[in-house]
């Protein structure tokens, strides 16, 4: 099955848990195999209410974290970002700064970066 809110991606079911893409499904695997806990799809934050203008209903904008790692730690999958991207990325770091939220964020696109930051937040982690 396509996904259409996800340019070229597939949906695909991994221990009962349907991810957006086969990309966030490899790297749900990749964190089991690294044995790293995660939640997929925590929680939503609307960044942009819906409202009205001259008459017209502009639905909300809002954001939904692919993974939450380590319980702090959000971790964006990205293989082909859209036009708005940008956009709304910069209004998601904002949403976490104005609110104090105690998150980082991090965007992969692929598989070696999320190794690669995995690798690094293990580091992190026994530096402190």
């Amino acid at each position: 099955m396509v996904n259409k809110k996800i340019r070229n991606a597939t949906i695909e079911v991994y221990k009962g848990i349907t991810f957006r893409s086969k990309l966030e499904a490899k790297c749900a695997k990749l964190l089991d195999e690294l044995e790293v806990t995660y939640k997929y799809e925590p929680f939503k934050i609307t960044l942009l209410p819906t409202f009205k203008y001259l008459g017209k209903t502009l639905r909300e904008w809002s954001y939904t974290p692919d993974f939450v790692i380590y319980n702090n730690i959000i971790v964006e999958i990205k293989g082909f970002p859209n036009d708005v991207w940008g956009y709304k990325k910069k209004m998601i770091l904002k949403y976490i700064v104005d609110n104090n939220y105690n998150y980082e964020f991090y965007e992969v696109k692929n598989r070696t970066q999320l190794c690669k930051l995995i690798e690094d937040l293990k580091k992190k982690e026994h530096a402190d």
